[in-house]
């Protein structure tokens, strides 16, 4: 079949699958069928099991196997699998099939190889590429069986008077971009400017080979005709218009999506071998040496058979056909451009949104959109991601389930929609989507050692740079947020209401305590506390003096009645002054006033006994000092002198004294609880989240402020 030009395609051997192999100290030239399968000559290798092999500006020199090898008058041939690849991961994903080609007439056909010729070798034998053009003479060789080729504006000389072609052995011979044969012999006698290579047929036409190649490429050899008669395509109709080329179809897939999708895959049944409609797209794409045919038309090529794939979409269908038609040009999903940005928009407000972008998104989770649209030249940065997100999600819930006390809205969360920002921490490493990345910077987390979950998982994220470290640091550090001002917030509200409690306790302790103290105060200035602290004041005025004439009477009756019994009248009258000059005290204290007339042996007993003996010495002192002044007839002086001994000796000796001890102390407290201080152990227990603790701190609060005063009968005590 006559085939034009390959739209899109390069029309002869790309310089980045030229590899030199090298084996026992000989140089030889090959080409890269994939990333590790190599296509030399075999007198190369000769009969060597393995061989080395390398590509300028690729992974280095790799060690290869030889899997497939002949060696006769019409075939030279070997192929060699690599343990690595050859060539670089980035370059790795641009590696498109190889087209074969085959020639169906007589014609001369202009034709370009690259190899490694020693006439181009640099010194110190250092390997360097050569690109030669060359014309094609079918006719010539011909019972050789081989091409013969006349290079073009080149005649190398070297002056060791070796072949300059040495070295150029293996290199794969290219025609209109189609695989046309191979390059072995440089022949004698023509001035180094003719080569001979087997042709392409040889390899085609043997099982073993395209056996091989579909072992270790995944697809048989695509071949296509070529002839110097330039034949017109025929047009292919999708959605109203005629397309004479694939791009042109493309362009019409990108701007007509709907429709493509509906006549070309909507109408494909459950039959394995297609529709007629997609039979002649194939028929069409044939036309163009496109290797897309063999994958459109899946009866043909059984282990893609995604066309009538039941379980596949027909939208993920059309940018699949949209990818081998165009690779090169703009991704476009359901007629919208894809960029890596716009997956990440669509991952961040897919999920919770309805429209195109939750579609996408939809589209992305079904886990084969990513892998198709890395096959794009401009998205090839995304080879690889479908697994490496595969596995951030499996990372991811392996995480979360040994998170410590992850609560429930933050796993259900975790576990749904996350995988969508774990997808945009793996997009936003790329240029193009890093301001993203940005994002989390503005998520403030909270403090180191409060949210414990957060901690927990912020210590085993991998980093900022990682999937999981980007939304630990992100969407979980406002989940962590969010939860910590809540708690702080039920801090300060659990905080306020205790405050609130406590200030409720204490106004009741406020309002009870000034109570009983307007009681207790009402009572001790009644009439009936003031009359009772009278006669109070004058049992005890009168004990005294009864006690002062009796010691008259022991000291001075029984030698100078008379000087006793003026004593026992001065005594008398300072034990009447003492009561008159009390007396308002007296009825100011009210029942506060409380001299030890109802105990007065407690009384005696607190006081001590030395200080009684010396109470009775100076009774005695002052009988005795007093009778001597009156029996001296200075009754005057001696009644002056006597009341000032008198007052002094009875301040002395607890005569006139307050006794309000127990009300000074219970003012003194009244007035120390006035600014509403709390004992620090009943705060505390008022704040309990126990009712009995809170009960017994509501107890002692009320003793503390309210158990001030029970009554007149604790005042009467």
């Amino acid at each position: 079949m006559t085939s034009g030009l390959p739209e899109g395609r390069s029309l002869g051997p790309s310089h980045e699958r030229v590899a030199a192999v090298l084996c026992n100290g000989q140089t030889g030239s090959s080409y890269l069928l994939a990333a590790r399968l190599v296509l030399t000559a075999a007198h190369v290798v000769g009969d060597n099991d393995s061989a080395r092999a390398m590509v300028v500006r690729g992974s280095g020199a790799q060690q290869c196997e030889v899997v497939w090898r002949r060696h006769d008058a019409e075939c030279d041939a070997a192929l060699l699998v690599s343990r690595r690849a050859l060539v670089r991961p980035e370059t790795a994903a641009r590696l498109q099939p190889v087209t074969w080609a085959r020639l169906t007439d007589e014609s001369p056909v202009r034709c370009q190889a690259m190899g490694f010729p020693r006439a181009q070798w640099g010194q110190g034998r250092d390997l360097d590429i050569e690109h030669i053009e060359c014309a094609l003479r079918p006719a010539s060789g011909m019972v050789r069986g081989r091409y013969v080729l006349d290079v073009k504006d080149v005649s190398p000389e070297l002056a060791s008077g070796r072949s300059p072609w040495e070295g150029m052995s293996g290199a794969a011979l290219f025609a209109r971009g189609g695989l046309l044969g191979l390059v072995v012999e440089a022949p004698r006698n023509w001035r180094h400017q003719r080569l001979e290579a087997i042709k392409s047929r040889a390899l085609l036409d043997d099982a073993s080979f395209t056996s091989a190649v579909k072992r270790y490429t995944g697809n048989r050899p695509f071949t296509v005709d070529l002839s110097s008669v330039s034949r017109r395509p025929k047009p292919f109709r999708l959605a109203g218009v005629l397309h004479s080329t694939p791009r042109d179809l493309a362009v019409t897939l990108r701007a007509s999506w709907a429709v493509a999708r509906e006549q070309l895959f909507e109408v494909v049944g459950a039959a394995r071998d297609g529709s007629d409609r997609v039979r002649e797209l194939s028929a069409w794409l044939r036309q163009f040496g496109d290797p897309v045919a063999d994958v459109v038309e899946t009866h043909r090529e059984p282990t893609d058979q995604w066309v009538t794939d039941p379980e596949l979409g027909h939208d993920l269908k059309v940018l699949r056909l949209l990818c081998r038609l165009d690779p090169e040009g703009e991704p476009v999903w359901r007629g919208t451009a894809v960029t890596g940005e716009m997956l990440a928009r669509a991952c961040l407000r897919g999920f919770d949104n309805s429209g195109p972008e939750l579609e996408l998104y939809q589209a992305l989770c079904e886990g084969d959109l990513l892998e198709t649209l890395a096959g794009f030249t401009q998205l090839r940065w995304m080879a690889g991601m479908q697994d490496a997100w595969t596995e951030a999600q499996a990372a991811w819930l392996r995480m979360i389930e040994r998170a410590p006390g992850l609560p429930n809205g933050v796993s259900e969360w975790a576990r749904g929609e996350a995988k969508a920002l774990l997808l945009v921490g793996l997009l936003t490493r790329h240029s193009s989507v890093a301001r993203l990345h940005t994002f989390g910077e503005r998520a403030t987390p909270p403090p180191t050692g409060r949210v414990e979950w957060y901690d927990w998982m912020r210590s085993r994220d991998g980093g900022a740079e990682t999937a999981i470290g980007w939304v630990v640091r992100t969407a979980l550090a406002e989940y962590a947020t969010t939860e910590f001002e809540h708690a702080e917030a039920a801090k300060r509200t659990a905080k306020e209401a205790a405050d609130a409690r406590l200030e409720r306790v204490l106004q009741h302790a406020r309002e009870g305590r000034d109570r009983d103290w307007a009681l207790l105060e009402a009572e001790r200035c009644s009439f009936k506390a003031r009359l009772g602290a009278v006669t109070r004041a004058a049992a005890w005025m009168g004990m005294w003096g009864v006690v002062l004439i009796s010691v008259s009477w022991l000291v001075w009756g029984w030698l100078k009645p008379d000087v006793a019994w003026k004593v026992s009248c001065e005594f008398g009258a300072l034990s009447l002054a003492a009561f008159l000059g009390r007396l308002r005290g007296v009825l100011r204290l009210g029942a506060a006033y409380r001299p030890p007339v109802e105990h007065l042996g407690r009384w005696l007993r607190d006081e001590g006994f030395a200080a009684g003996v010396a109470r009775v010495c100076l009774v005695a002192v002052l009988s005795l000092v007093a009778g001597v002044i009156a029996h001296s007839g200075f009754w005057f002086v001696a009644c002056l002198v006597l009341a000032l001994v008198g007052v002094v000796a009875a301040l002395w000796v607890g005569i006139v004294q307050d006794w309000d001890e127990e009300y000074q102390k219970r003012l003194k407290e009244f007035r120390s609880k006035q600014d509403g201080t709390v004992w620090r152990d009943i705060a505390r227990d008022a704040q309990s989240a126990s009712p009995a603790d809170r009960a017994k701190a509501y107890q002692r609060l009320t003793e503390q402020f309210g158990g001030l005063y029970r009554g007149s009968k604790d005042v009467a005590k």
